[in-house]
């Protein structure tokens, strides 16, 4: 998100135009791929550090046992923009959840 963009509260060179919602209290499955160079997706704070690869399809779980927002970036010297590259994901209640999957299709 450009600089001029970002709102109260949201953070610098950390935050993204779309996050990853998922449930809490809920195992989650985490399929990781890339179509051009190595990334690698990491979220310190969940214990998350996962390569991804092009042509290649890697999995790891994670299970969110509490609401909140959780911030990483990729974790790979992938390109001139890699210090652009941040992820976030956003744990809600599993209502929370659903009423937002049913708000996307």
């Amino acid at each position: 998100v450009p600089e001029d963009d970002l709102e109260e509260g949201e953070l610098r060179l950390l935050e993204v135009d779309n996050r990853v919602i998922l449930p809490s209290r809920t195992h989650v499955r985490v399929l990781v791929t890339a179509a051009d160079v190595l990334h690698s997706w990491a979220i310190p704070s969940l214990g998350v550090k996962m390569d991804a690869c092009p042509g290649r399809l890697n999995q790891t779980s994670i299970f969110l046992n509490r609401e909140g927002v959780f911030y990483g970036q990729c974790s790979e010297i992938c390109g001139v923009n890699h210090g652009f590259m941040p992820i976030v994901v956003e744990s809600v209640s599993l209502d929370k959840y659903v009423s937002w999957v049913l708000s996307q299709v």
